[in-house]
């Protein structure tokens, strides 16, 4: 199997891409995405998973597993990818919004309705906004 080229990684000159990880059946996609992302900008990823303060110990372990479960499996087979988790409570447009400053791109999932999310992001942002439809893998 051939390895898609890769951009050389420089820290602290390379900027990260975001992965925006939700429990909601996307998050494989997206972070896949956001992996092949990285690699052809030679960025760190990172991903993020914010959650609503309100949730209980248990629904927040099965959504940690489902979501950085997803991350893990899309690193696979990338070594060298250099990467980082975070779990961030909160409102999630004003979390990407913040890190999209530091930021070359923000891979969501597609969201139903009019994607106020992606909107928010794309008019208040200078970063790509990558969107991940529904269904892709």
């Amino acid at each position: 199997m051939q390895q898609e080229p890769r951009a050389a990684f420089l820290p602290g000159l390379s900027r990260d891409v975001i992965a925006r990880l939700v429990d909601d059946g996307q998050a494989q996609s997206v972070a896949e995405a956001a992996v092949a992302e990285a690699v052809a900008r030679g960025a760190r990823v990172r991903f993020v998973q914010v959650v609503d303060p309100g949730l209980t110990p248990e629904d927040q372990c099965r959504s940690d597993q489902a979501t950085f479960g997803a991350a893990l499996r899309a690193l696979r087979g990338s070594r060298g990818i250099p990467c980082r988790f975070e779990l961030v409570t909160g409102d999630p447009t004003g979390t990407l919004l913040e890190l999209a400053e530091a930021a070359s791109a923000i891979v969501v999932g597609a969201e139903p309705g009019d994607g106020i999310l992606v909107q928010q992001c794309r008019q208040h942002s200078d970063c790509q906004i990558v969107t991940v439809p529904v269904g892709a893998a």
